[in-house]
């Protein structure tokens, strides 16, 4: 009976022992999550986000460093490639950018434009079950270095 009761005891801190650590796993997840959720919420005010896709965290990054920002953002949603290219055709002028190119072929398109001091890429795969949307974008190089 006795070794029913430390075993049950044992079973119980190990529980609790999990618990916790999980617990605090949750926590740093949370910090990330909204870490993530700054950097997405920063693109959005300078790039219109396409409606209803999803931010991948995972396969996204942003980076910045000495007044250089650049990120690559990866959504996922279902849309068609030709809707998308219309969308970005007609939104992005209003926040700041000039179109320089769009290539769409077949079920992929690449469109790239730039605005004072920044460029932007934006590449939409669409797939059998879902569309990727991949932004990139970062600051221009400057002058000096391409002198």
């Amino acid at each position: 009976m006795r070794s029913l009761k430390v075993l049950m005891a044992a079973v119980l801190m190990v529980a609790l022992t999990m618990g916790c650590a999980s617990l605090s796993k949750n926590k740093e997840t949370t910090k990330e999550v909204k870490k993530k959720a700054n950097v997405v919420q920063r693109l959005a005010n300078n790039i219109p986000l396409y409606p209803k896709f999803k931010y991948l965290p995972d396969k996204s990054f942003f980076f910045e460093s000495n007044g250089v920002k650049a990120g690559v953002m990866v959504f996922q949603g279902k849309a068609k490639v030709g809707d998308m290219v219309n969308f970005y055709k007609q939104e992005m002028p209003s926040y700041g950018w000039t179109l320089v190119s769009v290539y769409q072929y077949g079920n992929q398109a690449l469109l790239d434009f730039t605005a004072p001091e920044k460029t932007c890429q934006i590449s939409v795969e669409e797939k059998p079950f879902n569309t990727i949307l991949t932004i990139r974008t970062g600051t221009k190089e400057p002058e000096a270095y391409t002198k």
